[in-house]
């Protein structure tokens, strides 16, 4: 049908309607737990957690005020990624367990030891090649290797340095976690993509996301990284939120996270860098969402 030009008026910038004052759009929730250990509500309902450890495991860095997670209050889980196998980033597998069947996802070359050391199904585990990229019914998973920070001598596959006596495995699976490091990138199903960039190879996780885009970048605050130092990172691998992980270990001068961030922050305004670092409160839940407002809220 042809348009009939006759009946074209000029707009109208003072209608009856009132303007909205303000849009949202709800991209996902989070919570930081421990360590590199994190929630996930992703948009299709499904939740994902990543390196389960909790602040009440006997092993965690934790202070008498630390807050522990009621596992009542776990739900649902439905993936699980693992960056490394070390215990602090394994040793609650159980308890997601108890409640859930999720799927686990780990570099394939520890995938036997975690299924033994924690009992979990062999067909619960999905062995990933860092590297490759994989569809999830919630996400791609493109997949980087990566490099853990130092923590001095050999590696041996019987773990005797790392021995445990009530987990024979475990000393095998922290042998495995000084070699292999996995950091991921999600894209979810409404094209939001998250980086999870753990341990030092910072320029191969640049590298590998050089032009994508990342929107949440969870960027591991090593022990000993200097605010300066964090703020390079940040830049390299680039995305608008920067939230920090296994900052549970921390030295006196750096145990004040909000006095950290507030550092960042300034770093990256003083260089006109476009992201923004926020500190979560333990087990508070956060919603990320896309906005249009008429005054900028900070």
């Amino acid at each position: 049908m042809a348009t009939d030009i006759r009946a074209i008026k000029a707009l109208n910038d003072f209608p009856e309607t009132p303007y909205e004052k303000a849009a949202s759009q709800n991209v996902l929730e989070f919570r930081w737990i421990h360590g590199q250990c994190f929630q996930f509500r992703l948009p299709d309902g499904k939740v994902l957690m990543t390196d389960p450890f909790l602040p009440q495991n006997p092993k965690a860095w934790r202070r008498e005020d630390t807050p522990v997670l009621d596992l009542n209050e776990l739900g649902p889980v439905d993936y699980v990624t693992i960056n490394h196998s070390h215990f602090d980033h394994t040793s609650d597998l159980p308890a997601v367990f108890k409640e859930n069947s999720p799927i686990v996802i780990c570099d394939r070359i520890f995938a036997r030891e975690l299924s033994a050391a924690y009992q979990v199904p062999e067909y619960n585990i999905w062995p990933i090649v860092p590297g490759m990229t994989y569809q999830f019914d919630s996400f791609r998973l493109d997949t980087v290797a990566g490099k853990h920070n130092d923590i001095g001598g050999p590696c041996d596959l019987e773990g005797a340095r790392f021995i445990d006596p009530e987990n024979a495995m475990v000393g095998p699976l922290n042998s495995y976690g000084c070699l292999f490091n996995t950091s991921f990138l999600f894209t979810l199903t409404n094209h939001y993509r998250i980086g999870f960039a753990a341990g030092v190879d910072v320029k191969g996780m640049a590298e590998a996301w050089k032009g994508i885009g990342i929107d949440l970048l969870l960027r591991q605050r090593l022990v000993y990284a200097k605010p300066e130092e964090y703020a390079e990172d940040c830049k390299l691998l680039g995305g608008q939120l920067i939230v920090p992980m296994h900052h549970d270990a921390a030295f006196d001068w750096n145990a004040d996270m909000n006095a950290y961030a507030l550092d960042v922050n300034g770093l990256l305004r003083q260089d006109g860098v476009p992201m923004a670092m926020f500190n979560p409160q333990r087990l508070k839940w956060y919603k990320v969402q896309t906005s249009i407002c008429a005054e900028a809220m900070l």
